[in-house]
């Protein structure tokens, strides 16, 4: 990090819940398209950083009188919402504090939905949610642990409703480690978890509204319950319009009257239909720009995002940009994927930049020395026309696959968003905010941000961090930023599969091949399989395939290389052969190997590849039966994907194939099935769903799988065995592997005899 020198940084549906000005609903936002709904706030505000919001929350609660709504990706029973011990609210720990609210007011019930987390985030979060909130027989306070929706997807929407008057939406969990103060100061006593562990600086905002937008939030989180339990929210005893305001006591009101509208990501986890309102409003913002677009965000992943922002960055007089992001995502995972991906999005954008109007900056400061503030903010300030916060991060994941929901709020012909994003960067660079907005209006966002960045606190320049090993990790950081549910991916990849049976090119002279044939002489060509190879057809397998394999071997590659570089010196290939069989010495090696390759049928990667790869890394011993459970395993998971899409498939299937699957399946014995092993007119994987497509058992074609490539396998990967050994200059000799060589060898050629006599 280095300072820089002045001036150096060159569907519920979608109903108008109120009429908007025609001018708003004409130019931006539309109901059905880019947002849910069109709303009003009677009242607007904002909450920088956790202490504003958490102090707001528990002011709110305190106000409650009927019902209090809280849905979270994550929700720490522990959470202090108070901090400072002469507040009369202290302490006020999230549970206790619902707790004795229901016990001092008999008409409040209070209902709380979080998350039901994947396990990756088991060290991060609270064990036993449900257990530390202990309301499970409780007739007023309800938690519920929400794991209804698509595979792979998180419920990441974070909003609390308050009697249905006042509602919260933005970035900010009721959780540990959010907590903090504007200034982040570099040692802050409350800036400590319910585990007593320190965490660093965390910024964060949350919008808050009331009146009909807090309304429309109260009828999504409804929906949200009711999806994730069966049952509906009962309704509302009070008109909440009739109430006195829940309206918390320390938020400045920023807006009266201030008009705008809800936009979501969300996946329905039956149809997997996707809404992506919150994709689309983005793409019309950007495109709405005309002097500024000032973004926070805790990702930037998003290539659609990314386009969208370069085509404005190639514009001879097009906006001037400025994006904040966190200096470094937390965490290993994170780096490996998220940051990959973010590199990848930057280059976009600095290669955009051709007038130079773009700054993608990081905060940081003096006294934090090599510590950041973790931007965790998900918000869009557009001129000082439009202003948004939200819980949808540009990440491909927010705009397809994790429920999301973003407040948009009209500032056109008013002060709110200019006030709004000064104070953002008063904040980030320890200047007035009223400076800074006389410094923009006089000099364009770029000259404010030149004219105070030098402070002790600045916006320290990022750029994109690209390495050597960014490409073979790519792959691993799309699949965990998926920008669709995995329930499509998967069918999407079967129909992409069926389709190669269309094209499959097999060799002239096989069954299936078509070559020589028309389309209706099916039995015009004799079955003669001589002269073939007895291996899978590898040239007719799909790019992908391949792509995968090559894509296992590089991180494989990777692997080896991280572990020579902690070794500390220049080793020999020899040496790393060493290493790798010293490594996957590791119980749990083998199994990992079967789900790769179960993995790597999925994208009909070459079987033989992968069993010798499996016999480069294994003892003999352990590699043949390593590879023979893979090799069942992905059979027993293809069959049933052929099974499960027969109709997709079977379509698809070329009639010389089908027939021969067909005959063989008359008999269905192993030993018949086995045929369709020794000679396979067709990829691995290809084959496996056909013949669940077409209603062959799975047991027997298991063992008929067995019998068929066993002795194969046991040849490939003793035969690998014995030329690692060569190359490491050990015996090539030994007697009780050459015999399972000549055993496996002898077998094949049986089998081989023994089909030919049975005509195939």
């Amino acid at each position: 990090m280095t300072r820089p020198k002045r001036p150096a940084l060159t569907d519920l549906n979608c109903r108008v819940l109120c009429p908007l000005s025609d001018s708003s609903a004409e130019n931006l936002l539309r109901p059905g398209e880019n947002c849910w709904k069109a709303c009003r706030a009677d009242r607007f505000g904002w909450a920088v950083d956790g202490a504003e919001y958490f102090r707001a929350l528990r002011e709110s609660f305190e106000n409650a009188e009927h019902e209090i709504l809280i849905v979270g990706w994550d929700i720490d029973s522990r959470v202090q919402l108070v901090r400072e011990e002469d507040d009369p609210l202290f302490p006020s720990p999230l549970c206790e504090t619902l707790q004795n609210l229901v016990d001092r007011k008999p008409d409040l019930r209070v209902f709380v939905l979080s998350w039901d987390f994947a396990m990756v985030y088991v060290l991060e979060r609270e064990l036993l949610p449900a257990y530390s909130f202990g309301w499970e027989d409780s007739e007023r306070l309800h938690f519920h642990l929400d794991g209804k929706h698509a595979a792979g997807a998180s419920q990441h929407q974070k909003i609390v409703v308050v009697d249905g008057q006042v509602g919260f939406v933005g970035g900010i969990d009721i959780t540990k480690a959010r907590w903090d103060r504007r200034g982040h100061p570099a040692e802050d006593p409350g800036r400590q978890d319910p585990n007593d562990d320190i965490y660093g600086p965390f910024h964060d905002v949350q919008a808050a509204v009331d009146g009909q937008a807090a309304a429309a939030l109260r009828e999504l989180v409804s929906a949200r319950w009711e999806n994730a339990t069966g049952s509906p929210l009962p309704p509302l005893e009070a008109d909440p319009s009739s109430l006195e305001s829940r309206w918390p006591d320390s938020l400045k009101v920023q807006l009266s009257e201030a008009e705008g509208g809800l936009a979501r990501t969300w996946v329905d986890p039956q149809s997997l239909e996707v809404t992506r309102e919150v994709e689309s409003l983005y793409k019309d913002l950007i495109a709405s720009a005309n002097r500024s677009i000032y973004i926070e965000n805790q990702y930037f992943t998003s290539g659609l995002i990314a386009d969208a922002l370069a085509e404005r960055l190639r514009e001879k007089n097009g906006p001037e940009i400025v994006i904040v992001l966190p200096h470094r995502t937390s965490g290993w995972l994170e780096q490996s994927t998220m940051d990959v991906l973010r590199n990848r999005a930057l280059e976009t954008l600095t290669r955009a930049d051709e007038h130079g109007r773009l700054r993608i900056v990081s905060p940081v400061g003096d006294d934090l020395g090599e510590a950041t503030i973790n931007v965790h903010a998900k918000l869009i300030v557009v001129d000082d026309d439009w202003l948004r916060i939200g819980s949808a991060n540009l990440s491909r994941r927010s705009m397809g696959l994790d429920s999301e929901c973003d407040l948009l709020v009209d500032s056109r012909g008013r002060d709110a968003a200019r006030r709004f994003r000064s104070e953002l960067l008063a904040e980030h660079l320890g200047a007035d905010a009223g400076e800074i907005a006389e410094a923009t209006e006089a000099d364009g966002l770029l000259g404010a941000l030149d004219r105070f960045n030098g402070g002790e606190r600045w916006l320290d320049l990022l750029s994109p961090a690209r390495d050597d090993w960014d490409p073979l990790l790519e792959p691993l950081a799309e699949f965990a930023d998926m920008e669709k549910p995995i329930e499509r991916s998967w069918r999407e990849s079967v129909d992409r599969i069926g389709n190669e049976f269309s094209n499959l090119e097999l060799p002239v002279g096989q069954p299936g091949s078509g070559s020589d044939q028309g389309p209706d002489k099916k039995e015009s060509a004799p079955e003669n399989d001589e002269g073939d190879d007895g291996g899978d057809d590898d040239n007719a397998t799909p790019g992908s395939g391949w792509l995968f394999l090559g894509i296992f071997v590089a991180v494989l590659g990777f692997w080896v290389y991280w572990l020579v570089q902690g070794a500390g010196a220049d080793l020999s290939l020899q040496d790393v052969l060493a290493l790798l069989r010293e490594q996957t010495a590791h119980p749990l090696a083998p199994l990992l190997f079967v789900l790769a390759m179960v993995a790597g049928s999925l994208l009909v990667a070459p079987i033989i590849g992968m069993v010798a790869l499996c016999g480069l890394l294994f003892e003999p011993y352990v590699a043949s039966l390593t590879a023979i459970a893979g090799t069942l395993a992905a059979t027993a998971v293809n069959h049933r994907i052929g099974r499960h899409f027969a109709d997709a498939i079977a379509g698809r299937i070329p009639d010389k194939v089908a027939g021969r699957i067909d005959r063989v399946a008359r008999s269905s014995d192993a030993l018949t099935l086995a045929g369709l092993r020794l000679i396979p007119i067709a990829p691995f994987s290809i084959i496996n769903l056909a013949v669940g497509a077409v209603g062959i058992r799975l047991r027997p074609f298991l063992a008929g799988t067995l019998i068929g490539m066993g002795p194969g396998i046991l040849l490939i990967c003793f035969s690998v065995d014995r030329a690692r050994a060569a190359l490491q200059g050990e015996a090539i000799f030994d007697p009780w592997i050459a015999a399972v060589i000549a055993l496996a060898g002898i077998g094949l050629i049986a089998l081989r005899v023994l089909r030919n006599r049975q005509g195939g």
